[in-house]
């Protein structure tokens, strides 16, 4: 029987195993309790460096305890804090510097980051790193630092000058409305700047050590304007007079917008901060079907003389007659002509007399402004807006300085606007022949009882003189009057408005009113030796030079005139040789009855001076 003989490679090799997993445990166990020593050392791994702005490495801090980094952190920061400075670019070339005095450094952020960069690593990868074994470098930035709570304070003040050099506070656009338009101003946007936010900035700046800042301010918008904006903004919706619940008067309400595609068309083309005109459009307030409830109140009345000129006076009852029963409504323009017509023979009325180059000529439709000159006193009376009137080259003698009106077809119009709330009714007749009278009404409603008077002031006057004119035509030993004479007045007009307690509610200027003075010329026949003595030198020839008549004194009155109520009277004033008067006008006092609406603006459109008195038809 044989035996077996046992194996000696089986024990070695076991033991060979066991012996390598030993090692491998303990090289195992080693290397974690190396890991572990690294992650609890209290040192920054190897290979961590500090950096400046620029990423050029200023300091090896690996294997550094926390206190050694932070101190050589500390010193590195100084230094370049010290000489940092920052130019702060605002506006158009201004500058604003700061320095790195500002700030302090803060190396524990740099440092923080190292540790924090060390707490992320793998475990495993520690010790690794630790021996070198591994290569990870780790940046640490020393551009951390912070403003100084002084240094905070400082450069807040100094960014607020800036933010209040910078701000331009926004204008939103205005309006204006005009009585044919509105005007508009656009806005403009303005520009604020964030003080908040620059401090931030200029704090990051300064710590990463830049030299420069470009800041711009922040655009505030102004409010925008559109073309249907504004029609929101003007828009008024017509309304009819009436009577409310109380029985009471309710006055109309006239229409009034813009056409938003053609205002915003305007818009369009008008820069910001700049101004445009947009037409306005009315729209009539309709009538009430019983308009007879609003012409109870008398607004205003004048009767006149008329001159005993038959055709003058029969042009005078024509346009009366045109005139009468005439309804202005609220918000409508009266135009004289446009009611009268053209004052010709064609359109029925006659010849009279009118001025041409200051001089009296035969005229068709001679009178009729005697007409618009009644109505521009009613006008005035009643308060009502004047549109356009212009006073005749001399004075009329048939109504107060500063109250005429003139008219030459068809550029020169009498026009006024019914500014009222209530319709108005025009009564207007001729009664008496030629030297009969005119007389013009307004009828209206006037709840509130407001009158009118007014003030005028007759700046200077320029007396008329005599002058003799040869002329052999002329029958020996008579004489004739071949020019009628008037006398110069400069005359301002106020309109003076009252409530119904006689309080003064408006006083406004109503006109400026210049009547040129005329001098009266009589024709003699040159071989007469009458009373005008020196006129024919002592050869028996007529010297040529005119003989001045004495007239009264004059002075300019600063004192108010008193107007005239219907139908001056007429009083002889400077008389010639021969007891011919001239009519020199005399007014009694102002009228009492009421004249009413709201206060309105003194009208434009009145020429300076008055109506040219090289051409004025239809004048005397």
């Amino acid at each position: 029987m044989e035996e077996s003989t046992p194996k000696k490679g089986a024990p070695v090799a076991l033991i060979a195993g066991v012996a390598a997993a030993a090692l491998l445990a303990v090289a195992a166990g080693g290397w974690f309790g190396l890991c572990a020593w690294v992650r609890d050392n209290g040192q920054l791994l190897p290979g961590a460096v500090a950096v400046d702005d620029r990423g050029e490495t200023v300091a090896e801090l690996g294997k550094l305890t926390r206190e050694d980094a932070l101190s050589v952190v500390s010193q590195e920061m100084d230094q370049r804090l010290d000489t940092r400075k920052l130019t702060l670019l605002y506006g158009e070339g201004r500058r604003l510097e700061f320095t790195g005095e500002l700030m302090d450094c803060s190396p524990e952020a740099a440092v923080d980051v190292g540790f924090a960069a060390k707490e992320n690593t793998p475990f495993w990868k520690l010790g690794a790193l630790w021996l070198g074994l591994a290569d990870e470098p780790n940046t640490l930035s020393i551009s951390a630092a912070a403003f100084t709570p002084e240094g905070e304070e400082q450069a807040r003040r100094m960014i607020q000058v800036v933010a209040d050099e910078l701000y331009v506070p926004p204008v939103d656009f205005t309006y204006e409305l005009g009585e044919e338009s509105v005007t508009v101003t656009r806005g403009t946007d303005g520009q604020k700047l964030d003080a908040e936010a620059l401090l931030v900035q200029v704090e990051e700046a300064l710590a990463q050590g830049k030299t420069e800042l470009r800041v711009e301010a922040e655009t505030l918008p102004g409010a925008e304007l559109s073309g249907q904006v504004l029609r929101g903004l003007v828009h008024v919706e017509p309304k009819a007079p009436g009577v409310d619940g109380d029985g009471k008067l309710t006055p109309a309400v006239i229409g009034l917008s813009v056409n938003a595609e053609e205002a915003q068309a305007i818009l369009d083309q008008t820069a910001p901060g700049e101004s445009c005109t947009i037409p306005l459009e009315y729209t009539p307030p309709g009538t009430n079907p019983d308009e007879s409830m609003f012409y109870k109140d008398l607004l205003a009345s004048i009767t006149t003389n008329m001159d005993g000129v038959a055709n003058r006076s029969f042009n005078v009852a024509r346009a009366a007659e045109f005139c009468n029963g005439k309804v202005i409504q609220p918000g409508e323009v009266f135009s004289y002509l446009d009611t009268i017509g053209d004052p010709s023979a064609r359109n029925g009325y006659k010849t009279s007399t009118g001025y041409q180059n200051g001089e009296t000529v035969p005229m068709d439709g001679g009178g009729v402004c005697q007409v618009s000159s009644c109505l521009y006193y009613c006008a005035v009376y009643s308060n009502l807006e004047i549109v356009k009137r212009a006073c005749h080259a001399f004075s009329t003698g048939y109504i107060a300085n500063g109250l005429d009106a003139t008219i030459f077809y068809p550029s020169l119009d009498f026009k006024f606007r019914n500014n009222t709330g209530y319709p108005i009714k025009i009564v207007a007749y001729a009664e008496g022949g030629a030297w009969g009278k005119v007389t013009v009404q307004f009828y209206g409603s006037n709840p509130e009882g407001i009158y009118v008077k007014t003030e005028r002031y007759t700046l200077s006057s320029t007396p008329w003189t005599t002058v003799y004119e040869p002329d052999e035509t002329i029958e020996r030993g008579t004489t004739k009057v071949d020019v009628t004479p008037y006398t110069g007045y400069e005359v301002d007009v106020y309109r003076c408005v009252y409530d119904a307690n006689d309080n003064l509610i408006s006083r406004t200027y109503e006109n400026h009113s210049r009547y040129a003075k005329r001098d009266k010329k009589i024709l003699y026949n040159p071989a007469d030796e009458g009373p005008w003595g020196s006129a024919v030198d002592p050869g028996g020839q007529p010297s040529g030079e005119p003989i001045p008549e004495p007239t009264p004194d004059i002075p300019a009155s600063v004192e108010p005139i008193p107007t005239p109520e219907p139908g001056p009277s007429m009083e002889p004033g400077p008389t010639d040789p021969w007891g011919i008067p001239s009519m020199e006008p005399s007014f009694p006092p102002e009228p009492t009855f009421p004249a009413y609406v709201d206060p309105v603006p003194s009208p434009e459109g009145t020429p300076e001076g008055g109506y040219d008195p090289i051409q004025d038809p239809w004048g005397g």
